[in-house]
């Protein structure tokens, strides 16, 4: 039965944002023995997992703030409870994901209360190792955060620890695991120090793997793990990028489709994170690869420099001057799919304009660029646009 009067009533969510942060505020004082109490409330009556977005942020913020004030003195109790909802089956539903991901979270932070030598450490690491094959990203991306501090206090399990993450990560059958070890192995690379990359001889581990033909998985895997490395160290990662960039190249081409997306996603993340300086240093190989014979060669360095229109505003401004005029000059090549991916590349350069009116011109100044009997109607086009933004630079080496 509906009831005519609950029709147009409003979600009340800002009372429970209220709520969240009294709770927050009175975590200092919040009483020892009702702590477990607090986090039953949060998980089993679905706080967590709230259908505001503003709700759940808060009484996560509130769960973390009373972790942070009585996690020492409650340390087993809460411990206990993380676990359980860990290790129970979790409903695969958008609001389980959420709860599953708050609790990482919360583990984590409870983890941090114990002593480096407590025994508990390397069962919690192996706990939130499981959760890293759930397959949500939140929840991936949650426990590559809690791990940072943890995996320092592993001693001489460390060694073991990251082989398993790479077993993962190259072999395990399901995608969400390797995944989530690409996630895991940045956590861990992350809390031990970019040192570790060449400890454990990383770089040289993934290149192997992107040059195994017979298993897709194993290059994918590679793909993964340059992603999450370069998202998880940002520009820590940057010195390793002029190792890796013959690898995305390859991968680009490669055979499988699934392959070509990692590696695409790969690039985009790399891109985005990249310095000036960084994109100075890869630059004169991306543009030198548009000179090659091989057209699989040309055709990744193309792609890759569709990529650079993820660098961020400054650094797009400072590239397009150089790059569009080049991947214009290869829009009249012989081979069909360079031509298509130099079309598809400035493209994805017009996609990130910020003029409006030359954004607007977008579509019509591609067909010129690809056939020059189209310029007259480009060149009428910018004659008849008023401009009244300012043009900064990616926008003008769209134009000239």
């Amino acid at each position: 039965m509906v009831i005519p009067e609950t029709l147009d009533r409003s979600d009340p969510a800002p009372t429970r944002v209220a709520i969240a942060l009294v709770f927050e505020q009175l975590a200092p004082v919040f009483p020892d023995t009702q702590v477990e109490a607090f986090f039953t409330f949060l998980i089993k009556d679905g706080a967590l997992g709230d259908r505001s977005a503003e709700v759940r942020r808060n009484m996560l913020k509130a769960g973390t703030a009373i972790v942070d004030h009585h996690g020492a003195a409650r340390i087993a109790g809460l411990l206990t409870i993380f676990e359980n909802h860990l290790a129970g089956p979790s409903p695969a539903t958008e609001t389980g994901d959420q709860t599953k991901e708050a609790v990482v979270i919360l583990f984590g932070r409870a983890a941090r209360h114990l002593d480096a030598s407590d025994r508990r450490i390397p069962d919690i690491v192996d706990r939130l190792v499981g959760a890293l094959k759930t397959p949500a990203e939140q929840v991936q991306v949650a426990v590559s955060d809690c791990l940072v501090p943890l995996v320092r206090f592993m001693g001489n399990r460390v060694d073991a620890f990251i082989d398993n993450l790479f077993e993962e990560l190259l072999t395990a059958t399901k995608y969400a695991a390797r995944r989530g070890a690409a996630y895991g192995l940045a956590g861990a690379i992350k809390g031990l120090g970019v040192g570790s990359i060449k400890r454990f001889d990383v770089v040289n581990r993934l290149r192997t793997a992107t040059e195994e033909k017979k298993r897709f998985e194993l290059r994918q895997g590679a793909m993964f793990a340059f992603e999450t490395l370069s998202s998880t160290l940002g520009r820590l990662f940057e010195p390793y990028i002029t190792f890796i960039l013959p690898l995305l190249l390859t991968a680009f081409g490669d055979g499988t489709a699934d392959v070509r997306e990692a590696a695409q996603d790969a690039a985009r993340v790399i891109m985005g994170n990249m310095s000036g300086y960084g994109l100075k240093l890869i630059l004169p190989s991306l543009l030198s690869g548009l000179d090659e014979k091989q057209w699989r060669s040309k055709k990744g360095s193309i792609e890759l420099l569709g990529m650079m229109a993820y660098c961020s505003p400054r650094q797009l401004s400072l590239s397009l001057p150089i790059v569009i005029p080049r991947l214009t000059s290869v829009l009249t090549d012989t081979h069909a799919q360079v031509k298509v991916a130099a079309n598809k590349s400035l493209k994805q350069f017009g996609e990130v304009i910020s003029n409006p009116e030359i954004q607007a011109l977008v579509p019509t100044l591609l067909k010129a660029l690809v056939d020059p009997a189209k310029t007259p109607n480009a060149l009428s086009s910018l004659l008849k646009t008023s401009f009244i933004h300012y043009i900064d630079q990616s926008s003008l080496a769209l134009v000239r």
